[in-house]
C-alpha cells in the first residue's frame, strides 16, 4: 500500500523537470528521492505559442520516468506546478490534459509572482534563519524570479519573461559567442530590468541568494577555474564572459564545471546573470540548493499546519476592498453548511470546498467599482490580480463563482476552465448563488429550507407556509433560480 506519509513536488520549468519526494517524519518533510531532466520546453514554444510536437513528446516521455515514482505516492500528496513556457501556450488544455493523464495527477499552472514566492520559500526553509532583508534570484529556462523577503514575510516579487533557454535562442542562437553579441544580450536584459530595480534598490537588501540550475552550473565553473571560492563575484562573471567570448563557440564550451546537458544554454543565464549583477548593484552572491520544488514541499507543510498562505491573499483582498464582513461570513457559513449537507451525491474535494468558501468571502469586492454589474468586476479583479498562494486555474475558478454568483448564468459560464473542473464549478456555483438568495436580506436568519432530496443533478428544497409568508423577496428569487439551474445541469425542487 501507499505510504501516505510520503510527499511529492514536481516542478515542470521551462528547461528542467523536477521530481521531489519526501516523508514526512516529526512534522518535517525528509527528501527520500530528486530527479532532475532537462526537457528544454522553452526552446520548443514559438512566438505563437505553438508547441513543437518533438519537445512535446521529450517532455511526456520524461513524466513517464516520473509516473514510475509517483505510484508510490497519494494523488492528493502530490503537488505539480507548470511555469513559464506553459503560461506562454496559446491552447495548452490538449497538452496539460495529456501532462496530467501521464503523471496521474493535476498540475497547475501557476503566475510568475507566485513562482518566485514559491523559490523564495524553498529557499528560506532551506537556510540559517535571519531578518535580514534578503534578494533571491532563480534565472529559468523561461522566466527569470526576483524576491525580496524578510523572514517568513515578501516585500517584492517579480517575473521576468526571460530565461536561460530564451536569451541564449535570440542572441546566441548560431552558436557564436562574440563580444557584439553579449553586449546586445546583456543591454536588452538590463533594458527590461529598468523599473524593476528601482524599486528592489529603493527596498534594500543585506544577502543575495542565487537559486537555480544555471546560477549553480555558474558558481561550479568558477570555483573549477579559481575565480571565486564560496559565492559568485562581479569579477568571476567578468571572467567567465572573456573566457567564453576567447572560446567563441558554444559547441567547443569544454570547460571545467560546465556539464554537457547545460553547455546549450549556459550563455543565456550568463548574460541575464551579469546584467543583475549591475541593474541591481550585486558584488556577491551565495548560491542555494534549495529552489521552487522545495518550496512546493514546504508550502504542502505550512497548509497542512492550518496557515494556508492563500488564507493570508483572502483576507488582505477583503480588507483591501473593504468588503461587508458579516455579509460574507454568513455566505460563507451557509455555503459551507450546503456542501457538507451535499457532500455525498456532491463530492467536493477539500481544495473545491475551500475555494468555494473564499469566493463567498470576497465576492463583493466589485462594489468597490460600481454596483451596477458588480459581479463582474468581482470576477475581473478575481482573475486579473495577483493573489500569492493561488494558481492560475485556482484563480480562473474563483472568478467564475464570482462573476456568476447572481444574475443570468450564460451558456458559456465555464469558459476558462478546463472539462475536468466543469462539474465541480456547476455544484459550487448553484451553493453559492443558494447561498447569496437565502442571503439577500443581509440578515442572520434563524431558519433555512431544509434540503430533503438529492442526487447528482437535483436538489430538493422544503420549508413551510410560514417561513414562504415571510421571506417573499427569497421565494420570487427561489423560483426564477430554479430555471437559472438548467444552464448548470442541475435541478432545483421546490415545494408544490
Amino acid at each position: 500500500m501507499p505510504n501516505r506519509a510520503n510527499y511529492a513536488a514536481v516542478d515542470l520549468g521551462s528547461n528542467s523537470f523536477h521530481l521531489l519526494i519526501a516523508r514526512l517524519e516529526h512534522g518535517e518533510l525528509r527528501v527520500l528521492d530528486r530527479v532532475r531532466e532537462m526537457v528544454r520546453l522553452a526552446a520548443g514554444v514559438d512566438r505563437d505559442g505553438q508547441l513543437d510536437p518533438v519537445v512535446s513528446d521529450r517532455a511526456l516521455s520524461c513524466l513517464q520516468r516520473f509516473q514510475q515514482l509517483l505510484r508510490r505516492v497519494p494523488a492528493e500528496n502530490i503537488r505539480a506546478v507548470a511555469t513559464q513556457s506553459f503560461r506562454k501556450l496559446r491552447h495548452p488544455g490538449e497538452f496539460i490534459h495529456q501532462v496530467e493523464k501521464t503523471l496521474g495527477c493535476e498540475v497547475e499552472i501557476i503566475g510568475g509572482r507566485e513562482e518566485a514566492r514559491l523559490v523564495y520559500q524553498g529557499v528560506n526553509a532551506h537556510r540559517p534563519p535571519s531578518n535580514e532583508k534578503t534578494l533571491v534570484i532563480d534565472i529559468g529556462g523561461g522566466s527569470t524570479e526576483l524576491v525580496i523577503g524578510q523572514a517568513d514575510c515578501i516585500r517584492h516579487a517579480e517575473s521576468l519573461q526571460y530565461g536561460c533557454v530564451v536569451v541564449t535562442r535570440d542572441y546566441f542562437g548560431n552558436g557564436k559567442l562574440n563580444r557584439k553579441r553579449w553586449l546586445k544580450a546583456i543591454t536588452s536584459a538590463r533594458g527590461d530590468l529598468q523599473e524593476t530595480a528601482h524599486t528592489f534598490l529603493k527596498t534594500g537588501y543585506a544577502d543575495v541568494i542565487g537559486a537555480s540550475g544555471s546560477i549553480r552550473a555558474i558558481l561550479n565553473i568558477c570555483q573549477q577555474m579559481h575565480w571565486c571560492e564560496q559565492a559568485i563575484t562581479r569579477n568571476a562573471i567578468d571572467r567567465l564572459i572573456t573566457h567564453m567570448i576567447t572560446i567563441g563557440d558554444i559547441d567547443r564550451l569544454d570547460i571545467p564545471g560546465l556539464s554537457p546537458r547545460r553547455r546549450p544554454v549556459i550563455a543565456g543565464g550568463v548574460a541575464i546573470l551579469a546584467a543583475l549583477f549591475t541593474a541591481l548593484d550585486i558584488n556577491e552572491m551565495q548560491v542555494s540548493q534549495a529552489a521552487l520544488r522545495e518550496g512546493l514541499l514546504d508550502d504542502m507543510l505550512v497548509r497542512m499546519h492550518d496557515s494556508d498562505p492563500r488564507q493570508i491573499t483572502i483576507d488582505a483582498f477583503a480588507l483591501r476592498y473593504q468588503i461587508d464582513t458579516e455579509q460574507a461570513m454568513r455566505v460563507m457559513q451557509t455555503c459551507d453548511q450546503l456542501a457538507a449537507a451535499t457532500a455525498k451525491h456532491w463530492p467536493l474535494n477539500n481544495t473545491q470546498r475551500n475555494l468555494l468558501k473564499w469566493s463567498a468571502n470576497i465576492h463583493e469586492t466589485g462594489l468597490t467599482i460600481a454596483h451596477s454589474q458588480y459581479q463582474k468586476h468581482s470576477g475581473y479583479l478575481l482573475e486579473a490580480s495577483d493573489m500569492p498562494g493561488f494558481s492560475q486555474l485556482e484563480q480562473r475558478f474563483m472568478a467564475v463563482l464570482a462573476r456568476h454568483h447572481r444574475r443570468t448564468i450564460p451558456e458559456e459560464w465555464h469558459d476558462g476552465l478546463p472539462p475536468r473542473s466543469h462539474q465541480s464549478a456547476a455544484w459550487c456555483l448553484a451553493l453559492f448563488r443558494l447561498a447569496i438568495i437565502l442571503h439577500r436580506d443581509r440578515s442572520n436568519a434563524a431558519k433555512h429550507p431544509e434540503i430533503t432530496g438529492l442526487n447528482a443533478t437535483n436538489l430538493c428544497l422544503k420549508y413551510d407556509e410560514q417561513w414562504s409568508h415571510e421571506h417573499p423577496l427569497t421565494m420570487h428569487d427561489l423560483h426564477i433560480e430554479q430555471n437559472m439551474w438548467q444552464q448548470l445541469g442541475l435541478a432545483l425542487r421546490l415545494p408544490a
